[in-house]
């Protein structure tokens, strides 16, 4: 497992280079192309984490999280987004598992985008970032427990 995502704000300028260039990259190495398994499967090493407590910590359906954390369905950016805060990814790793999971990166113009991007650069678990949102009188991240 490659750690290409390392610099992401280099590789992105790269590309972004490369792109303004009078034919497609070729360069298969250039793009993001880790699956969503190998994505979860680091991190939950990384940190030493069990699957079960993350899923239980982001208050997904239990089956439903493991469907998304090995790939086999793609959710709602918010339930990526709680499993985020349940894992304390730092704001790198969320937008990297926003790309891999075909999510969209949270932008910080967007004041809910702004809210959730405060609250994984303090650490905040997912129910101190229900709290927060709703202080801003901003929709909570929904958490997908009816998909089971």
């Amino acid at each position: 497992m490659g750690h290409e995502g390392d610099h992401p704000k280099r590789n992105t300028r790269d590309m972004e280079e490369k792109l303004k260039g009078s034919s497609f990259p070729t360069d298969r190495d250039a793009f993001l192309d880790e699956d969503i398994r190998d994505f979860f499967d680091e991190r939950i090493a990384e940190k030493k984490l069990r699957k079960s407590d993350v899923i239980r910590r982001a208050n997904i359906a239990r089956t439903y999280g493991y469907q998304l954390m090995e790939g086999r369905r793609l959710g709602k950016r918010d339930y990526y987004l709680c499993l985020a805060l349940a894992m304390s990814l730092d704001l790198s790793a969320t937008q990297r598992m926003l790309a891999v999971t075909h999510s969209g990166a949270l932008h910080p113009l967007i004041k809910r985008d702004a809210a959730i991007i405060f609250a994984v650069n303090h650490g905040y678990d997912l129910e101190k970032t229900y709290d927060f949102m709703s202080e801003l009188e901003l929709p909570p991240l929904d958490s997908g427990l009816e998909e089971e």
